[in-house]
């Protein structure tokens, strides 16, 4: 059986800085033989949630959008790249809107517990026109704790700054930062 993953990009920027740098991650998930699937959220058509409650019981959202394909990726995924660049010291507003859409993956019927099999594993990737910690600010911590909450294992996270001054197509060394990551899979 093959391997599969989907990887979810936050930014609006097509090609640029952390579309790029998870296709990487994906140029060398699939060499280890892995199928990655993407999704970049700005070409996706993405409700906010509505605070409806329709998923606590039903399990599924209520709102017909692209979100259903995400979370039935995540659903048949064994791993789950997510990334986003840093706005205002967190996610983007696409990205956000997809982590509250998640909620429907929290079963409360006893408790709270995930509605995912076990056994998920997720890279988080955080991107920061900044050149300090400071200025990534919740971003990675926002999309970890998110799927974290899933049950989701956390694997590893990249937090890559300065894109101002090191954008990552000039950066030859991050490509072989994230083969490292990936040779430990």
């Amino acid at each position: 059986m093959v391997e599969k993953w989907i990887a979810v990009i936050g930014s609006p920027r097509k090609g640029k800085n952390t579309d790029l740098i998870v296709d990487y991650f994906i140029q060398g998930l699939v060499e280890k033989n892995i199928e990655v699937d993407k999704f970049l959220l700005s070409s996706s058509n993405i409700t906010t949630c509505t605070g409806c409650e329709y998923c606590i019981k039903s399990g599924t959202c209520i709102i017909e959008d692209d979100t259903f394909k995400i979370i039935e990726g995540m659903k048949k995924a064994n791993g789950y790249i997510f990334a986003s660049p840093s706005y205002n010291y967190n996610v983007t507003a696409q990205m956000k809107a997809l982590l509250d859409r998640t909620f429907c993956l929290n079963d409360y019927s006893n408790g709270c517990k995930s509605r995912l099999s076990p056994n998920k594993k997720a890279i988080v990737i955080g991107v920061c026109k900044g050149s300090k910690k400071e200025s990534m600010g919740f971003t990675v911590e926002c999309m970890s704790k998110t799927l974290s909450d899933l049950d989701v294992n956390i694997i590893n996270t990249l937090e890559y700054y300065d894109t101002k001054n090191m954008p990552v197509a000039n950066n030859d060394s991050i490509k072989e930062k994230i083969n490292e990551l990936i040779r430990d899979l």
